[in-house]
């Protein structure tokens, strides 16, 4: 039996207008009166890559009518929590890494790729181009690494901008040599992992892939969410809103870990589970508690997520 809590808090970053939603009283205002909660969805995407910053003011023309390094610049603001995190990933799978590493990898840059390409245009067509752009980048993660200046988070998202330029507005690449200190069969477990992982996203909806592997019901969801029933069905149907993004992100991977690194059927009870660590709540209580970012980092250390294969 799945153990939520039953206060009918609001989940964090929650949005009103959600069809269903358990209405909160954590709802700001503004400086200048504007509600919280109707801000643009653009924060929530953000939030996969950081806990919180708030939504840079920009538009994807921005990183088209400037000189590529100026571009990379100004997607920095953008998506600032991005080239600190890849300092980290980026060495560690040039040294070689196991395949949580990667999974990090993809869903970072899956998360930048995502934010910038949801950046405002000033052009429909622009705007067109950049939802497609969107796919063909997430389906291409390990071109990156191949075509990075240097391996590091300037690196990679110097190479993601400029295939966003190239993608976007029909942009030349500039020639940059890319491929430093990648040994070519590194690369290649690269490739072939990351193909592995792109494949079951695409197939396998995130939150019909979190359910299966916690064994949650759509009234499971529901309760960590703070929503109806009837609200997580229709996600269900017709995808996960922008604004759940982030916790449902979050959830994926998290379940995307203990699927990897626990044997089978493992993962649904130790999701259920009170434990010390979490101030005696169960892993669906911090969720429930909108503690899903600390949580993550938490299962993160408790597998030596980090460490080099």
């Amino acid at each position: 039996m799945s153990h939520t809590h039953g206060n009918g808090r609001s989940a964090a970053g929650n949005h009103p207008t959600d069809e269903g939603s358990i209405p909160s009283s954590s709802t700001k205002t503004t400086q200048d009166g504007t509600n919280s909660a109707s801000l643009s969805g653009c924060e929530s995407v953000a939030n996969r890559l950081q806990p919180s910053y708030s939504c840079v003011v920009a538009t994807i023309d921005d990183l088209l009518g400037r000189d590529p390094d100026t571009a990379t610049r100004a997607a920095q603001e953008a998506v600032p929590g991005f080239v600190a995190e890849m300092d980290e990933i980026a060495p560690a799978i040039a040294a070689g890494c196991n395949r949580p590493v990667l999974l990090h990898y993809w869903m970072t840059v899956d998360g930048a790729a995502q934010r910038l390409t949801a950046l405002p245009s000033t052009d429909p067509d622009i705007a067109e181009r950049a939802a497609t752009g969107y796919f063909l980048l997430r389906d291409n993660a390990a071109e990156l690494l191949w075509t990075a200046p240097t391996v590091d988070g300037t690196g990679v998202l110097t190479a993601l901008v400029d295939r966003i330029r190239f993608l976007v507005g029909g942009l030349p690449r500039p020639p940059r040599r890319g491929g430093a200190g990648l040994d070519r069969a590194v690369l290649h477990r690269v490739v072939v992992t990351l193909a592995d992982i792109e494949f079951e996203r695409r197939v396998d909806e995130p939150l019909r892939r979190v359910m299966a592997t916690l064994a949650l019901t759509s009234s499971d969801v529901a309760g960590m969410m703070g929503v109806t029933r009837q609200a997580v069905d229709k996600w269900l149907q017709s995808g996960t809103p922008t604004e759940r993004l982030d916790r449902i992100g979050t959830l994926a991977e998290i379940a995307d870990i203990l699927r990897h690194r626990l044997r089978e059927g493992m993962p649904a009870v130790v999701v259920r589970r009170p434990a010390e660590a979490y101030g005696g709540r169960s892993m669906l209580e911090m969720i429930t508690d909108g503690d899903h970012r600390e949580l993550l980092e938490s299962v993160r250390a408790s597998f030596d997520y980090a460490r080099v294969a």
